[in-house]
């Protein structure tokens, strides 16, 4: 059994500017961003169970935050894409308050979808089922992975580890706050 320790990064200049953020590996932590994630970072030295990994998404906002709480726990941080947050193509970097509704194509499960010419849920299920899949296939699995990763991210993440297809994510329970960290035990598939 593994503990998975899950991680969304601190508030970055796109949540504060209202900004669909996406990809946008460029977005840095605000300063409320960086205490966050030092909280963030006490609350998993609490959790954390012997040996332990850090992997964190490429992005910067991500990578940061993992850095900050690796330091906590005198570990490195392994950069990985595969915890990147979902990618919505042309919607990405523009204003939250500039989005307006479409209808669902016939046919279709909103979370089929690919928004903007990017990622639908249900790829990103698929991903995220590729994430664990590869930890599983590593020799040396620790008894704590610590990922931190995005809001799309963690709570597909927390329906896939739940058994849950990508029609189920249940946006309001799945979902980690800004700096919020989520402790689930995992039993890896070898």
């Amino acid at each position: 059994m593994v503990c998975l320790v899950l991680v969304r990064h601190g508030e970055s200049t796109a949540n504060r500017d209202r900004l669909v953020p996406g990809r946008l590996l460029g977005a840095e932590l605000t300063d409320l961003g960086t205490r966050q994630a030092r909280v963030a970072a006490e609350q998993v030295a609490r959790l954390v169970v012997g040996s332990v990994r850090v992997m964190a998404s490429d992005a910067k906002r991500a990578h940061r935050t993992a850095a900050i709480v690796a330091e906590r726990l005198g570990e490195t941080v392994e950069a990985t894409e595969l915890l990147r947050e979902q990618y919505l193509g042309d919607l990405e970097g523009r204003p939250v308050s500039e989005l307006a509704s479409e209808p669902v194509p016939a046919g279709f499960d909103i979370s089929e979808v690919a928004w903007g010419g990017g990622e639908s849920i249900a790829q990103l299920h698929i991903r995220m089922r590729q994430l664990l899949d590869e930890l599983a296939g590593r020799p040396e699995l620790p008894e704590t992975v610590v990922l931190v990763g995005h809001g799309h991210t963690m709570a597909v993440l927390v329906a896939v580890l739940a058994g849950r297809g990508h029609r189920e994510v249940d946006w309001a329970a799945d979902a980690l706050p800004l700096g919020g960290v989520r402790a689930m035990a995992w039993r890896p598939e070898r």
